[in-house]
């Protein structure tokens, strides 16, 4: 029998891009896809469907969209809708589509819409109460916040001497993309114990142990509110970070997409545009934004945009907007709700009041909710023999640590596995829940924890889903005690 041949094979590929690997949709979400797909095809698990908490992904646990952002969409969609939505939408669709001059459907500037920019540069100056307004040619519209991170890695980022700091636990973008360009990670470790501190002297390590090994750290990843560890940084942290970067002469990407999701009153978001500014250090900044997460929650329009919050070299600056149009542009939808993200309805526009309160109870109720379930999550994980949670303070996720007794460890090395990816594959076996193990974020050597999101709807979901967690983390843990 004749062996089938392929023109390419798994060797003909990019090496880089075979060896990039991105846990959040790894061995545990794969596998429960296909338990899925078993039980509609009849097969019998103690569960009837899985869970997916491996992904924030508001909107497929039922988080609503904000009622006034999609009726524009849909006027600008759609123009012969126009006339049956408020007064209100029918105002912005028009003044989008008085600045844009054409249909959502053309191709817009590769930068992005100026519109959209000039909003984004006056929600940037709003937040962070500064005199000096962004200049819409430093900021760029991307597919989603990931999408300018990676161009911003692949324009940075010359050979496999060059490499990139980034914390741990991190978000598993950062390795994968890092290991696509052919660089190399620099893991500055988050202390746990101290709310997942970013500490001076380990930032100061890490950096002259990678210039001993010979690799030249280029950028500096920071990410505040922190995934997968939910904590939020205060402002001497943050300057802390800004003159290590401007002391060694390193980039830093301030990864803010999380800034609407803080729930503890003792913390504010604080961006690193503000502190910079505050400063008024030589140091390079490209923040990053995104309508995935935040009250918005639109992770499928793929929309977000980067900032240029510092002076750059004017031939980078060139650079930077020349791969830019070879993508030709981010996608329209994506733009036009980042623009209605940072730009809602107000009495200065000539909004209703009815509008304005809609808007404001909507986004409000989304923002409660959040903060209760931050608060049961955590609690629950801290109630749970041998698993302990630092205080969720923003973000959507939590990142508990477990405690795994040494006949487990032993067990899961016979397999060849990690430890936390048997634990983490036993409970979606037995529960349905899906989680991602902590060692596809990377963490502390000898510890174990695991990702879970927080975004279960209704609450009483949540809290059965969180108890059915308890209940099988306890008896299973006692069976190799």
């Amino acid at each position: 029998m004749d062996i089938e041949q392929h023109t390419t094979t798994v060797k003909d590929l990019n090496h880089n891009w075979v060896e990039a690997q991105y846990a959040v949709r790894g061995l545990v979400p794969a596998t429960a896809a296909k338990i899925q797909e078993e039980i509609k095809s009849g097969k019998q698990y103690p569960f009837d469907s899985i869970t997916e908490l491996n992904i924030g992904n508001p909107q497929t646990f039922g988080q609503k969209p904000i009622s006034f952002n999609r009726s524009v969409l849909a006027a600008m969609l759609d123009p012969s809708v126009l006339q049956h939505q408020s007064e209100d939408v029918q105002r912005r669709a028009k003044h989008y589509c008085d600045k844009i001059g054409f249909g959502v459907g053309a191709y817009s500037q590769s930068a992005g819409y100026p519109v959209v920019r000039e909003a984004l540069a006056n929600f940037i100056q709003r937040r962070d109460g500064t005199a000096e307004r962004p200049n819409i040619n430093d900021i760029l519209l991307t597919d989603g916040a990931s999408a300018g991170i990676t161009l911003m890695f692949n324009l940075l980022l010359k050979d496999n001497k060059d490499g990139v700091m980034i914390p741990i636990p991190q978000y598993p973008l950062y390795s994968a993309v890092i290991t696509q360009c052919g660089a190399q990670q620099i893991p500055y470790y988050l202390v746990e114990e101290k709310g997942w501190s970013a500490e001076q002297s380990e930032l100061e390590a890490q950096y002259e142990k990678a210039k001993q090994n010979g690799i030249t750290p280029r950028i500096l990843v920071c990410i505040n509110p922190g995934n997968p560890t939910g904590q939020v940084f205060d402002k001497q942290s943050i300057v802390e970070m800004i003159q290590f970067a401007s002391q060694k002469k390193i980039v830093i990407f301030a990864d803010e997409v999380y800034q609407e999701n803080i729930y503890v009153e003792n913390k504010q978001f604080i961006s690193f545009r503000k502190v910079a500014l505050e400063l008024n250090l030589n140091v390079e900044i490209y923040s990053f934004h995104s309508i995935s997460k935040g009250i918005t929650g639109e992770c499928g329009l793929r929309g977000g945009y980067m900032e240029i919050t510092t002076k750059i070299d004017q031939d980078v600056h060139f650079q930077i907007h020349k791969s830019k149009t070879v993508m030709l542009c981010p996608n329209a939808i994506g733009q036009l709700m980042a623009g209605l993200m940072v730009t809602p309805p107000t009495k200065e526009e000539g909004c209703s009041d009815l509008t304005i309160q809609q808007y404001n109870e909507e986004c409000r109720s989304i923002f409660v909710s959040l903060q209760k379930r931050a608060a049961m999550v955590t609690q629950f994980l801290n109630e749970t023999k041998g698993v302990s949670c630092q205080p969720i303070e923003g973000a959507m996720y939590a990142f508990p640590k477990i405690e795994l007794p040494e006949k487990f460890i032993q067990f899961a090395k016979e397999q060849n596995k990690e430890p936390d990816v048997v634990y983490c594959l036993d409970l979606l076996n037995e529960t349905g829940l899906v989680v991602v193990p902590g060692s596809g974020f990377l963490q502390y050597p000898g510890t174990y924890h695991f990702r879970m999101t927080i975004l279960i709807l209704p609450e009483e979901r949540l809290l059965a889903k969180m108890k059915i967690f308890k209940e099988w983390h306890e008896t299973h843990m006692s069976k190799f005690q």
